[in-house]
């Protein structure tokens, strides 16, 4: 499920990272265990506000809250250098 905000950030992305987002999604958070870390998928190592879990899908990044079973995709953002972008201004979490 995704939020408001992380829709919105959906839809500003090309249809090429829209489709490399839902098939990552789809196979990390739906398929697969999504509390289960990886090299790419992970809970943040600093507390932050915004999310619990980051996904990472080459440069596309997803932050995610797991609450009963359920995943919530909260913000979706694009790793440019060593600065995150998300709706297109940086971003700090």
């Amino acid at each position: 499920m995704f939020s408001a905000a992380a829709e919105q950030q959906y839809r500003a992305f090309s249809k090429v990272k829209q489709t490399q987002l839902k098939e990552g999604i789809k196979l990390h958070l739906g398929e697969n265990d999504p509390a289960a870390e990886s090299r790419n998928k992970f809970r943040l190592r600093r507390p932050s506000p915004h999310a619990d879990f980051e996904l990472r899908l080459h440069e596309l990044r997803v932050f995610y809250r797991i609450s009963r079973e359920r995943v919530e995709v909260l913000l979706l953002g694009e790793k440019v250098g060593d600065k995150l972008y998300v709706g297109g201004e940086e971003f700090e979490l």
